[in-house]
């Protein structure tokens, strides 16, 4: 069953009919159904949330097999265009959510907070590291590795020379209207640490208040990654999706160092923005 001439999506724009695709050279018909589908989520003709035709339907209007469709619905799963449930079928994904990183504020709550949306911190581990001075190491190069992420560079250590002594790392998935956003980590001095932190609020504005600091954002790093096992279990993706890695610090007023952090962000969900001066 193809959809018929006319018909208006959900997204509000007139939904062409799913028919045939050209055969052209050196492209697989899975792929360009999956363009195909691809275009039609971009254009609205499939709106965020919908639930596009069945996989039967679909090979009938392409005049493929099923198996051919199934493959295309699995790339624009794995890339996060749509979302399949397993006997139920495949829905349109949510639409990246714009996230400026110059809006003043020094972390994703905050910022998404001030726009409306609902930020929940899902925290899964606390650990605390000794000081790397005590221990003779020069930096915490491993802390990266122990946290499943690697440094952009060999010559970035952890460490914060304002503040000396043991470090606190803090592991947590951030959700942005109860939809998983980002696995994240971030590193702190532990005298900076509130002991009363109640979680409401990101942890830098709660080391801001207690210390009395301007905190604001610094270096931030970008690159694209691959999901692994541990960030599809949390971030509700497949193996294999697109993840933005970013990195980078946050500093106080006088430009001292007082977080590290490094967030493993869906792709699908994401989109940075920043003004640049004239």
């Amino acid at each position: 069953m193809t959809a018929a001439a006319g018909e208006m999506g959900d997204g509000g724009e007139r939904r062409r009919p799913i028919t045939p695709l050209p055969r052209g050279a050196g492209t697989a018909l899975w792929d360009a159904i999956r363009a195909d589908l691809l275009d039609r989520i971009k254009r609205l003709e499939f709106a965020a949330g919908e639930q596009l035709p069945s996989e039967a339907s679909l090979a009938d209007g392409y005049g493929v097999n099923r198996m051919t469709v199934r493959r295309a619905l699995a790339e624009l799963a794995r890339a996060g265009a749509v979302r399949t449930e397993h006997g139920v079928g495949s829905f349109v994904a949510p639409q990246p959510i714009r996230h400026r990183i110059d809006d003043g504020n020094i972390s994703l709550l905050e910022s998404m907070n001030s726009r409306g949306h609902a930020v929940r911190q899902e925290h899964q581990q606390v650990i605390t590291h000794p000081d790397p001075a005590a221990t003779g190491d020069q930096g915490v190069p491993g802390l990266a590795q122990l946290a499943g992420v690697g440094l952009s560079s060999p010559s970035e250590l952890w460490t914060f020379p304002a503040f000396p002594g043991p470090l606190v790392e803090y592991r947590y998935k951030l959700l942005l209207d109860e939809v998983p956003w980002c696995r994240s980590f971030a590193v702190l001095p532990s005298q900076l640490v509130p002991e009363d932190w109640d979680r409401d609020k990101s942890v830098f504005n709660a080391v801001a208040d207690a210390h009395d600091l301007q905190l604001r954002r610094d270096d931030r790093r970008f690159s694209a990654l691959a999901a692994d096992a541990r960030d599809a279990a949390l971030l509700d993706i497949a193996v294999g999706a697109p993840l933005l890695l970013l990195s980078g610090t946050n500093v106080d007023q006088h430009g001292r160092i007082v977080a590290y952090i490094v967030h493993r962000i869906r792709g699908d969900r994401a989109e940075y923005a920043l003004h640049v001066p004239r």
